[in-house]
């Protein structure tokens, strides 16, 4: 097993080689690198401004040529309705790039990084400020977690394993578009062949505990690393094995607790938590049931770990009680909590985790010790957001500027809405259904399903008779009993006449 947290600057294969695309094209590669990683190079491409081409460290051997083919067969989210100007959901393979008649790579479509921001830093507040103009709130982020869930869910309904769901492998737009990154690495198998292609890498503080003992990646894997990101999301940076075990050592790492199963939010006796950390309870009471399950039982049990789709549930459930600070706009909560909590932070001289310093001392001043009225919209449904197809993170992440550039300053954001439209902070719509089965939702197991499959065509449910149906039924029935019986009595007149 490795680690995305490795990394190596090789320029890959394709030094003073003609590169062309799998259909033939010639390409060249523009400027320096997008990104580097373990396993090679992104680097924009001079012919084709859509896509980006990963261009391996190493000649990729047999099996990974064969993960490409299949790869390049499946596109498991490509049937998903996108609103206008979506990101693609995933960074997936679309096209071979090949040097002297053999494959070094694959294209990709390409995530531009002025636009969109690595997860890692939406959940930083000085990015979120600097990206999103105070529009990533509470409830943006809230509605990021939704889109991861959803997207998780449906590759779990399909078929795959995302394997390395991390901070470091999604990017965000303005709107709260996800798309998911590095998808050479997810785990599936090939309809065609019935290959099994695994996941051999995962990035530390995202990994389930029997991820670091060298196990495969699994659904129960992606659903703790999905549990971790919601809970990140949902308290604006704060990871659930964060702190330091009181009996152990002050410089346990996040690894180390997962490893340890040393979690505050499950045994808050045991951990020492810095202060900044914000209380678990902002998050709705479901969410945090669900947090509660995945870190306590689930940890050392995978499957009692709450599925994507349950999570997709409780996050859908959640946005439909937003509230709106009435003292700061900026501010949004659960409708569980009778106050802001955010004001009630900077009321007791915490910091705001949503907006600046003068925000927060405006609103301290209008509403003393942090408690405000609020404004409760009538409606926020959630869906999930499909985000677009973009590939590469930690590892190799496509993009137009590099990592750095695209945590710095950014454009004005719009407020988020959720698939397919984004999620909208004043009203947010539902998201239909996927065209082609329905989306998946938790059964009694918390197993994800598609539930209300249509009918098959032809099928239809027998109707009930009519009373003159019945009626007519009832006088043919008695007229076939007159016949039989006057047959019956000619046959026995017939056999009394012979035998006298």
């Amino acid at each position: 097993m490795t680690t995305t947290d490795d990394s190596t600057d090789g320029s890959g294969l394709a030094d003073g080689l003609d590169l062309t695309l799998g259909d033939g094209t010639r390409i060249s590669r523009t400027g320096k690198a997008l990104g580097t990683g373990g396993q090679g190079s992104v680097w924009a491409l001079a012919e084709r401004s859509d896509l980006a081409g990963k261009i391996y460290d190493r000649a990729p051997d047999d099996a990974q040529l064969r993960r490409l083919a299949a790869m390049l067969r499946a596109d498991p989210l490509a049937g998903e309705r996108l609103a206008p100007g979506q990101p693609p959901m995933l960074v997936w393979p679309v096209q071979l790039i090949e040097a002297g008649g053999r494959a070094i790579g694959y294209g990709m479509p390409l995530v531009d990084l002025t636009v969109q921001t690595p997860l890692n830093g939406v959940l930083q507040k000085q990015v979120r400020l600097r990206r999103f103009e105070g529009r990533a709130h509470w409830k943006f982020l809230l509605g990021v977690a939704a889109n991861l869930a959803y997207m998780t869910a449906e590759l779990h309904h399909r078929g795959f394993v995302v394997g390395d769901l991390s901070d470091r492998n999604a990017v965000v737009d303005p709107r709260g578009y996800v798309t998911l990154l590095d998808c050479d690495s997810f785990a599936f198998t090939d309809t065609m062949t019935g290959e099994f292609f695994g996941c051999d890498v995962f990035t530390d503080d995202y990994a389930a505990p029997e991820r670091h003992r060298g196990e495969q990646a699994t659904r129960h894997s992606d659903d703790f690393a999905l549990a971790v990101l919601v809970y990140q999301l949902l308290t604006a940076g704060n990871h659930p094995f964060d702190g330091a075990p009181l009996n152990g050592s002050a410089e346990a790492t996040r690894k180390d607790n997962i490893v340890a199963g040393t979690s505050f939010l499950v045994e808050p006796a045991r951990v020492r938590v810095p202060a900044r950390l914000l209380p678990p309870e902002v998050q709705p009471p479901a969410v945090l049931r669900l947090a509660r399950e995945a870190f306590g039982p689930g940890l050392r049990d995978p499957a009692r770990r709450p599925s994507s789709a349950r999570w997709l549930q409780a996050l859908d459930e959640a946005r439909e009680s937003v509230v709106t600070c009435a003292a700061v706009p900026e501010h949004h909560y659960g409708g569980h909590l009778s106050d802001c909590p955010w004001c009630a932070r900077v009321g007791a001289g915490q910091s705001d985790p949503f907006v600046d310093g003068r925000a927060g001392t405006r609103a301290s001043a209008q509403r003393p010790g942090g408690s405000t009225s609020a404004s409760r919209p009538s409606s926020a449904s959630s869906s999930a957001s499909a985000s677009s197809s973009a590939s590469t993170s930690s590892s190799a992440s496509a993009s137009t500027s590099s990592a750095t550039s695209a945590s710095g300053s950014g454009s004005s954001a719009p407020p988020p809405r959720t698939k397919p439209t984004p999620t909208s902070a004043s009203k947010p719509k539902p998201r239909p259904a996927p065209p082609s089965k329905p989306r998946p939702k938790p059964d009694s197991d918390g197993n994800g399903k598609a539930q209300g499959a249509p009918e098959p065509a032809g099928k239809t449910a027998p109707q009930p008779a009519t009373n003159g149906e019945m009626a007519l039924g009832c006088a043919i029935f008695a007229l076939a009993a007159g016949v039989v019986v006057a047959v019956i009595w000619g046959l026995i007149v017939l056999i009394q006449g012979l035998l006298k």
